[in-house]
């Protein structure tokens, strides 16, 4: 069996073997912190992503003056703090966002209706959009996912090129993958 020390190194280089033995060995560690910090406002499945990328990190960006593990639990435990911070931050965004005007005359609050704003609308599309992403999700691999995931978070091509170490040309056919695949499950 291979030590984390050697495995690291192999991942390195971008052995694939490598990085699948890493993330078999630390997935159940990768998935127990998405549980941990899983909360109301987001599915399980945002933060299991989250704490997947948060691996491929910690892969890339390991450096020797710990062991592996406890770096990558480090690593998990303060970014998967921070997303789900940013998420109980912006969970009564789309009330705050609802226009209102106070009517002196009558002293009352008249709710404007638009269907850009109204809250209902918005957590219905959320629902919808949410199912959807998990549609997809089931049929792509990790390096699809992955690219998937980093155009959501508004990464352009040259950023995702760099971030998954692939020249642009592989992330464009990655991407033309992608709107294929979404296509035809949003055609069924």
């Amino acid at each position: 069996m291979y030590n984390d020390y050697e495995l690291l190194y192999s991942a390195g280089e971008k052995n694939e073997d490598a990085i699948n033995i890493l993330y078999q060995k630390y997935e159940k560690t990768i998935y127990a912190k998405a549980t941990k910090y899983n909360n109301s406002y987001s599915t399980f499945d945002d933060f299991l992503n989250e704490a997947k990328l948060i691996f491929y990190d910690a892969i890339e960006n390991y450096k020797d003056s710990t062991k592996f593990s406890t770096y990558l639990n480090k690593c998990l435990d303060y970014r998967l703090l921070n997303y789900k911070i940013s998420l109980e931050r912006n969970k009564y965004k789309i009330l705050n966002d609802a226009k209102s005007i106070n009517d002196e005359k009558n002293e009352y609050l008249e709710i404007i209706y638009d269907e850009k704003s109204n809250p209902e609308k918005l957590i219905l599309d959320e629902i919808e959009y949410t199912e959807l992403k998990q549609k997809i999700l089931t049929k792509l691999t990790w390096k699809e996912e992955l690219v998937l995931i980093l155009k959501e978070q508004n990464y352009n091509n040259k950023e995702i090129s760099e971030i998954t170490d692939n020249n642009l040309k592989t992330v464009y056919n990655i991407i033309s993958r992608l709107e294929r695949k979404i296509k035809k499950i949003m055609s069924n």
